[in-house]
């Protein structure tokens, strides 16, 4: 015989309003914006070749060699005041992300950059109420433009504003990111950080793009020299391996395909400009006041980047000559291609008079049929 179980009034109400305060609780919890685990992503172990292009070469994409990069960072997308992403000019990138897709490559959408992004607006978007309505956008962006990950430009220009708001960004958006399979890299400078650019952030991202270049440039226009020396490339692999401890394979090398004039009044000049004025210009690192990395030094860069990182970035893939022999991106494939070997570059001899064309070299490991290792000029 089982006897019921008789309440008294006060417990009943006490549990009736459990019930209802637990009801209440349960329907103000909001869903998840996004997923952060598990972690899919599946490292990339492969030597990278990182090419950025910006807006601005957008127009050129169908003369620039795709199948010579790894990597197609999109140059930049920045929040407007919905934290909503918006690309350079307004630009429709999906064009370009198919291009880049067709040509075997990941392609990454760059955030922030060096110019001039709205210090107030990234302020509120990082804010941590904030945030992970940001990190919805940017996840939405990915997939509605089909991106394979992010790379993550926030460059001293914002850093100061940001401050100790950066790392838990990037960490949190390395594991949305990564919950999808996505990829997260970023573009740091080649000899110093700024204090908040932890280590714990550093380790967050798949790979660094190091920003080997601009030690000097128009913005100093006394400082007259070499803007991206090959010193400077052994200084930027010694802080990165040695000072911040930072495995080699997740470093890539960043080479200008640009160069600075500091003929007053100072300007930045594409190389395809500067070997414009004359085809020897693509063997030198200098001519008159223009400072910039030609060809020889590409490929000295390149095979130091093969014996001690991980791969090559360059900034910018449309600032090259275009599909031509005196190409920087195609000399860069030619060295990686060539193998472990003193790559020596060669020259076409098209009338076998035993002097190469300068205008058509290669690079490789032997001299090939109908070059031979002089120029003419």
């Amino acid at each position: 015989m089982t006897i019921p179980l008789i309440m008294k009034p006060t417990t009943l109400l006490f549990l009736l309003l459990v019930s209802l305060f637990s009801l209440a609780f349960t329907s103000c919890q909001k869903e998840p914006l996004y997923t952060t685990g598990p972690d899919i992503y599946v490292p990339d172990t492969d030597f990278k070749v990182v090419g950025y292009l910006s807006a601005g070469g957008f127009e050129k994409i169908d003369n620039i060699e795709l199948e010579k990069l790894t990597y197609l960072n999109l140059a930049f997308g920045n929040p407007n005041a919905k934290g909503e992403i918006i690309f350079s000019g307004n630009k429709d990138i999906r064009p370009i992300v198919e291009k880049g897709h067709t040509a075997g490559l990941k392609v990454f959408l760059s955030l922030a950059g060096g110019g001039k992004p709205d210090t107030a607006i990234w302020n509120s978007v990082l804010d941590p109420e904030n945030m992970p309505n940001f990190i919805k956008n940017l996840l939405d962006y990915v997939d509605s433009n089909n991106l394979d990950g992010i790379d993550v430009d926030i460059e001293w220009n914002l850093l100061p504003y940001i401050k100790n708001r950066y790392t838990p960004f990037v960490v949190e958006l390395k594991n949305a990111l990564h919950a999808k399979g996505k990829g997260i890299t970023t573009a740091l400078g080649a000899t110093g950080l700024h204090e908040s650019v932890t280590q714990e952030s550093l380790e967050a991202y798949d790979f660094i793009n190091v920003m080997v270049y601009d030690k000097t440039g128009m913005w100093r226009p006394d400082d007259i020299g070499p803007h991206s020396p090959y010193s400077y490339a052994e200084e930027a692999i010694y802080f990165w391996t040695q000072e911040r401890n930072i495995s080699p394979e997740k470093i890539t090398l960043g080479v200008p395909f640009y160069g600075f004039d500091f003929t007053p009044p100072a300007r930045y000049i594409s190389f395809r400009d500067i070997i414009s004025e004359n085809v020897e210009n693509a063997y030198r690192d200098s001519v008159d006041m223009k400072y910039y990395n030609g060809i020889p030094m590409i490929v000295k860069k390149t095979v130091l980047a093969k014996q001690q990182l991980g791969g090559i970035m360059i900034w910018e893939i449309s600032l090259d000559t275009l599909k031509s022999n005196l190409s920087l991106l195609r000399a860069l494939d030619q060295t990686i291609k060539a193998g472990d070997c003193a790559v020596q570059t060669f020259y076409k001899d098209v009338d076998g008079d035993g002097s190469g064309d300068p205008s058509s070299p290669v690079q490789a490991c032997n001299v090939p049929e109908g070059y031979v290792n002089n120029r003419d000029g």
